[in-house]
């Protein structure tokens, strides 16, 4: 019979904070975007324009992998941007395969300088609060914390 001293408190259990903690981060990713960069975007485009600029030859199913989004949903937030002018979608090929490769338009250049510089403020607050190596210690431990979880059950993200 399981004793309920024996049970860790929900405020206590390690996965219970990483989804809290993934749950706050999107909730605040949202309220920031709007509050700081703009309610003309969301924080998924947002997270595009970076895809795009850092990688411009990721592909859409690529960036879906990377966001941890369905590239039908992808695809349905690019041609959103293209239809209001943030980015050109242009076709291309790749090994082969016909592609359509994005570019940022310069009125979602604007966007993104916007928010590039309103997130130098996050930094700024984790700079003052975690050294480098406490940050590059937390990252180590999270992915230890995958590769254990992993070792139990095979789980695969988008």
């Amino acid at each position: 019979m399981i004793k309920k001293e024996d049970i860790i408190p929900l405020d206590e259990y390690l996965p219970y904070q990483i989804d809290y903690t993934a749950n706050f981060n999107k909730s605040f990713r949202r309220k920031f975007q709007n509050q700081y960069v703009s309610t003309e975007i969301s924080a998924d485009e947002m997270a595009i324009f970076y895809c795009i600029y850092c990688k411009p030859d990721m592909s859409q199913s690529e960036m879906a992998k990377f966001l941890f989004k369905g590239k039908a949903h992808v695809g349905k937030i690019l041609n959103d941007m293209e239809e209001r002018g943030l980015i050109k979608r242009i076709a291309d090929t790749r090994d082969n395969i016909i592609i359509k490769r994005n570019e940022i338009t310069e009125k979602g250049q604007v966007f993104l300088e916007k928010g590039y510089n309103e997130t130098y403020r996050i930094k700024n607050a984790m700079r003052e609060e975690f050294s480098q190596e406490e940050i590059n210690n937390l990252i180590s431990y999270l992915k230890r914390y995958r590769k254990v979880l992993g070792s139990l059950v095979d789980v695969k993200l988008k």
